[in-house]
């Protein structure tokens, strides 16, 4: 029989991919469909402009005619759907390197007024079940590693990975979030089938919450090195070398960056430069890898080979 990545039967992948995307609909109390008409693609960009606070005349974040396109390729481009018909998220992806196997999810977005209650997850798990029907087997994005609420929703609701810390990646951009901030990203890796995912799979089907990620106090506890935390006024600061024989570490970042950046956007800039100078750092020396990152707002880093690793500083 047929089997995915991880060794689990592709029939049975299938089904439970199916099965937990209509479980989070349900959740949700939406239902997802193609954008097949222009009309529904131009309804789209009209919401992803509004999720982002672009104004009316300025640059919109996606346009239509590159929708009709990329769905013309047969790429992915959903909307999500209230009961009633209004479309309250979308979500736009298109095949990638290594052709065949991957995709690269481009934008999902969900309305304020209905972000938090799962829409954007029923939109993640959908779009899974999209891709394993299509023999792919991982799908990446990239996305703001300063958004504790995304890093959360990335790396323990959906069980992605963490690849690549990208200095600003997207260069100037002038949306609501990100004017006046470098956008560095990272990108992370779905691994549809990888044992995180299916943990990750299994709390939608059950029903139950997703829980708060790892342990950071028994990490502590542990011997964890500590990179950066918030201090006593929510300034970042950068902790001291660890030695080889650390072999997990972790890095914190504030509880709502987004607010930060309103109400004070020199706070915002330190802790966008102190967050490239500790993970961007760690993430470039292959022995370390990201495998988890607590609600309460911390990432969780492991190292594989403490041996082979030269010592990690937490600053420039």
């Amino acid at each position: 029989m047929t089997t995915a990545t991880g060794g689990r039967p592709l029939r049975s992948l299938l089904v439970d991919a199916a099965a937990t995307a209509a479980a989070a609909m349900r959740r949700a109390s939406i239902g997802i469909r193609p954008l097949e008409s222009l009309e529904q693609m131009q309804v789209a960009c009209t919401v992803l402009d509004r999720v982002w606070d672009i104004p009316p005349g300025q640059t919109s974040e996606i346009q239509p005619h590159l929708l009709r396109a990329l769905g013309h390729g047969g790429n992915y481009l959903v909307g999500a759907y209230e009961p009633g018909g209004e479309m309250v998220g979308a979500s736009v992806a298109f095949f990638t390197e290594p052709l065949g196997s991957a995709m690269h999810s481009h934008i999902t977005g969900v309305l304020p007024a209905t972000a938090g209650g799962g829409v954007g997850a029923a939109l993640k798990w959908h779009q899974r079940q999209w891709a394993l029907e299509r023999g792919l087997t991982r799908i990446t994005w990239t996305y703001d590693p300063l958004i504790a609420r995304n890093s959360f929703f990335n790396l323990t609701r959906l069980g992605a990975r963490p690849e690549t810390y990208f200095v600003d990646f997207y260069g100037v951009m002038h949306d609501g979030p990100n004017r006046g901030q470098p956008t560095d990203r990272m990108q992370v890796c779905w691994d549809l089938a990888a044992a995180s995912t299916v943990d990750a799979q299994r709390a939608v089907l059950d029903g139950s919450p997703p829980g708060d990620g790892p342990d950071v106090s028994s990490a502590i506890g542990a011997g964890a090195g500590t990179l950066l935390w918030a201090g006593p006024t929510g300034e970042p600061v950068r902790g001291q070398r660890i030695d080889a024989a650390v072999t997990a570490a972790l890095i914190g970042i504030p509880e709502d960056i987004e607010q930060i950046r309103r109400t004070d956007p020199p706070l915002a800039l330190f802790w966008r430069y102190a967050l490239r100078a500790t993970l961007a750092l760690v993430m470039a020396d292959s022995a370390w890898q990201v495998t988890g990152f607590a609600r309460s707002g911390w990432y969780v880093l492991e190292r594989a080979a403490p041996g082979r690793a030269a010592t990690v500083r937490a600053g420039g």
